[in-house]
């Protein structure tokens, strides 16, 4: 099982801007970053709920930055390792409460003294994939939510020992078929859902798209050492208009290969397009295809890209490709883009 990681920033909440993750003006992501402040205000439970491809440590962390106890320590355990036992006993402690059910339902929870939940106190205990949690972890860490505090055991016996902790449980979309199915427990859910922060897909936001690349390039250039290259207009609108199925960390990669390989002072549409396919769903062509043919599908999927981004008005897009409405219009005809896309 891999190790728990703990950590504390560096940097104090003022100071502190967003992640890439985070990043961009759309309503859905405004709501996440509202929600991850709320979250920072208080103790309990907190619920991210992502699909793959971002980096939920990233959201977490910022939820811990930006709280009152940011010194505090921070941890984070993936539950979904196969060796379940040893997940339990690093959140927990291999102690359990003596006793039948209903005893156990109305004790504390007795905690060894190595225990995340224990040793995390005061600070913010990251559970990645909380639905794979076994069921006998979940009722525990339920009841530690619920009451606040727990026993930990020591030399002298366990004493009640009050938590101030924030648990961030994190799973993929829809988390309603996980509580529906049993994967998670009625009453962890709810306790963790007291804040819950949904981090839209890209392709739900498209307009983030933009300011996420600009913050992945910062990122990238200052890791390495180097001046941030910006992005032209068209660059920009042909990296939002991508499906990006693999979310922040599939635009990630490809922005650090563009970053790496861009040969000019900034990023074109031509880098773009030597580092991702425009669109899958068309295919690569066979070997025996001619460059005209080539070039026409090439011509076609960046069109039809911009004008999806634009969601089909023609004047924005003729201005990113540089040519005239009226051209835009016959080149819709020609390469047989649906009108659909070109709708004013």
């Amino acid at each position: 099982m891999p190790a728990p990681s703990a950590s504390s920033p560096a940097l104090a909440p003022a100071s502190r801007g967003w992640p890439a993750d985070l990043a961009g003006s759309s309503d859905a992501i405004r709501l996440a970053r509202d929600r991850v402040v709320k979250a920072a205000s208080r103790e309990g439970g907190v619920l991210v709920v992502a699909d793959r491809g971002f980096d939920v440590d990233a959201i977490a962390r910022e939820v811990h930055a930006r709280g009152p106890g940011e010194s505090g320590p921070f941890a984070a355990l993936d539950c979904a390792v196969p060796e379940t036992a040893e997940v339990e006993r690093a959140l927990l402690g291999s102690t359990t409460v003596p006793g039948g059910r209903r005893a156990r339902a109305e004790a504390l929870e007795t905690l060894g003294t190595s225990a995340l939940v224990a040793t995390t106190s005061g600070g913010t205990l990251l559970l990645a994939s909380i639905a794979e949690l076994p069921a006998s972890a979940q009722a525990r860490l339920a009841r530690i939510l619920r009451d606040r505090e727990a026993r930990i055991d020591g030399p002298d016996g366990s004493q009640p020992t009050r938590l101030s902790l924030r648990i961030v449980a994190t799973t993929r979309p829809p988390v309603e078929s996980d509580v529906d199915e049993g994967r998670l427990r009625p009453e962890l859910y709810r306790r963790l859902s007291a804040v819950r922060i949904d981090v839209p897909a890209l392709a739900r936001r498209r307009e983030d798209i933009p300011a996420i690349a600009r913050q992945i390039v910062r990122d990238v250039s200052e890791a390495r050492g180097i001046a941030a290259r910006p992005f032209t207009q068209a660059a920009l609108a042909l990296l939002a208009a991508l499906p990006w199925d693999g979310n922040v960390h599939e635009l990630r990669a490809a922005i650090e290969g563009l970053s790496a390989s861009a040969p000019g002072p900034a990023i074109r549409v031509e880098d773009v397009l030597g580092q991702v396919r425009l669109d899958a769903r068309h295919g690569a062509l066979g070997p025996q295809a001619s460059l005209r043919e080539a070039r026409r599908q090439f011509e076609r999927e960046y069109i039809a890209a911009v004008l999806r981004h634009y969601e089909g008005r023609m004047g924005p897009a003729a201005r990113v490709l540089g040519i005239q409405r009226t051209n835009l219009y016959r080149k819709a005809r020609q390469l047989g883009i649906p009108r659909r896309k070109a709708a004013e």
